[in-house]
C-alpha cells in the first residue's frame, strides 16, 4: 500500500507542478517524473531506463496498482475488505 500512496503523490505533484520525485520508505528507491509535452518522462534510481507515458495514462496508474493489490490481498484475507484504512485508501486513490 506504501507504493500505491507513492504513486498518488507522484501523480498529484506532476499535475500541480509539472514534476515530482517520490521515494519508497522501505528501499529508499526513487521515481522522478517530469512533464514533457503531453507526456511524462519517468526515471528510476534503480534502473537506467526512462519511460515515457501519456499524462492521462499516468493518472490511472494509482487506481490500477490499488486494484492489483486488492486482487492479491482479498482472496488471502477476505476480512480486510471491511478494513477502514483500506476503504479510505481506495477513496483517496479514486479522488486523486
Amino acid at each position: 500500500m506504501d507504493f500505491v500512496l507513492m504513486l498518488v503523490q507522484l501523480c498529484r505533484e506532476v499535475v500541480s507542478s509539472g514534476a515530482s520525485v517520490v521515494e519508497s520508505s522501505q528501499t529508499q528507491d526513487s521515481i522522478t517524473a517530469v512533464i514533457a509535452g503531453g507526456s511524462v518522462e519517468l526515471s528510476y534510481s534503480f534502473s537506467g531506463v526512462v519511460s515515457v507515458v501519456p499524462l492521462c495514462d499516468l493518472k490511472e496508474v494509482p487506481n490500477v496498482a490499488l486494484q492489483s493489490a486488492f486482487e492479491v490481498l482479498f482472496p488471502a484475507h477476505g476480512d480486510l475488505r471491511f478494513n477502514e484504512y483500506l476503504i479510505e485508501l481506495a477513496d483517496l486513490v479514486r479522488s486523486g
